[in-house]
């Protein structure tokens, strides 16, 4: 079993232990009437679209399979940098047993900012969709290969109005998912089969791109921001750099960079 296949066997446990205490219909009630509350819907969208400038999406992850631990910062402290930084939006990575993270984090960096953010996870089940726009998601991540059912989830998405990004590794990938005319595609830099890391995934993928385009990971240095920023993405996002910082100060220094390098 490799380390996908190990995440979504963790997440089908978690997923049934949340729903014991909440089921789906209440879920889907709560999010509903929390959604139908907000007057502001779409707000990645809102973002993107607010000038041709590339955008910077900063990401709380403790740590990752290919990275193992990458920060201690709790997240409150994290959430404060990001909100008081020149950062775009902001992604929480909620899953716990690789990236030692959960979706109380997500909560937690909600109460935290009023920046758009991404709850970024591996969405195996509708419900993962319900519990985020229940908790002001702007935005959810569906990634080709692992989304059990990419155009029925994107129909939830615009039913409650947030966003999704469909993440892409190929042009297979894409190509699976282009007729659906997915808003937001997130191209993934990183395959996830073996975790390597090609910055050019980005370029060679940008053309079938009908819409915004984010580029996810790799970013290790200002030189791969201004890479990727050159292969025309809409927006990147980072995480493990920013992180690896690992104090305010220099977080705080490094994300200016990242922003004067893109604008």
């Amino acid at each position: 079993m490799n380390v996908i296949e190990q995440i979504i066997k963790n997440k089908k446990n978690m997923l049934e232990k949340v729903k014991q205490k909440k089921n789906l219909s209440q879920i889907k009630r709560e999010a509903f009437d929390y959604r139908d509350s907000m007057d502001e819907k779409f707000r990645f969208q809102s973002v993107l679209k607010k000038d041709k400038t590339t955008k910077l999406i900063c990401e709380y992850k403790p740590a990752s399979p290919s990275q193992g631990n990458i920060s201690d910062l709790d997240v409150n402290e994290v959430i404060k940098i990001y909100d008081e930084s020149p950062v775009d939006m902001i992604s929480i990575i909620t899953e716990e047993s690789y990236f030692k993270s959960n979706f109380r984090n997500f909560q937690l960096a909600n109460e935290n900012t009023n920046k758009a953010l991404l709850r970024k996870d591996f969405v195996i089940d509708e419900y993962m969709i319900y519990e985020a726009a229940a908790n002001n998601a702007s935005c959810i991540l569906l990634i080709e290969g692992i989304c059990p059912d990419i155009e029925k989830y994107l129909n939830i998405t615009t039913d409650l109005g947030i966003d999704a990004i469909v993440e892409c590794h190929s042009r297979d990938d894409l190509e699976n998912v282009v007729d659906l005319n997915p808003q937001i595609i997130g191209v993934n830099n990183r395959n996830l089969k073996d975790l390597t890391i090609n910055l050019e995934t980005t370029k060679h993928l940008r053309e079938y791109v009908p819409n915004y385009m984010i580029s996810e990971s790799g970013v290790n240095n200002l030189n791969d921001a201004r890479l990727l920023k050159s292969y025309n993405a809409d927006a990147l996002l980072i995480g493990t750099s920013i992180l690896r910082e690992n104090n305010p100060p220099s977080i705080k220094s490094y994300i200016q960079k990242l922003h004067d390098v893109l604008i």
